[in-house]
């Protein structure tokens, strides 16, 4: 039930992450915020997903640091891949569906093209 500390692999590779969470939590509100497109809903959603896994990653780093019982145990870091896994298939699921918007698009337009 009482972990002991992190080995100093293992916590650079946290640390490696997390900053690359921040990277990538930056680069996506930016990709968020440009002109309109199809890709919007998924760089909103990989924004989101890199700034929450970012709050909970540090929280799993400090509580592990500090050594507290029962938040440091390494389930809990388990349980964050685990999440962000499925996290990552939901959002693919939704990259997958942006062909059809786009052939969806093009019959609508080519309708529209005979339209007074």
């Amino acid at each position: 039930m009482t972990p002991g500390n992190l080995t100093e692999g293992a916590l650079r590779l946290i640390v490696i992450f997390l900053i690359s969470l921040l990277i990538g939590a930056v680069f996506f509100k930016i990709l968020k915020n440009r002109k309109r497109n199809l890709y919007n809903k998924i760089w909103s959603k990989l924004h989101l997903f890199s700034l929450s896994n970012l709050i909970i990653g540090l929280f799993l780093l400090f509580f592990s640091y500090e050594l507290l019982p029962f938040l440091s145990m390494r389930l809990w870091l388990l349980l964050w891949g685990l999440g962000m896994i499925v996290w990552l298939a939901l959002i693919f699921k939704v990259f997958n569906e942006i062909p059809k918007i786009k052939e969806k698009m093009a019959k609508e337009d080519e309708y529209k093209k005979y339209l007074p």
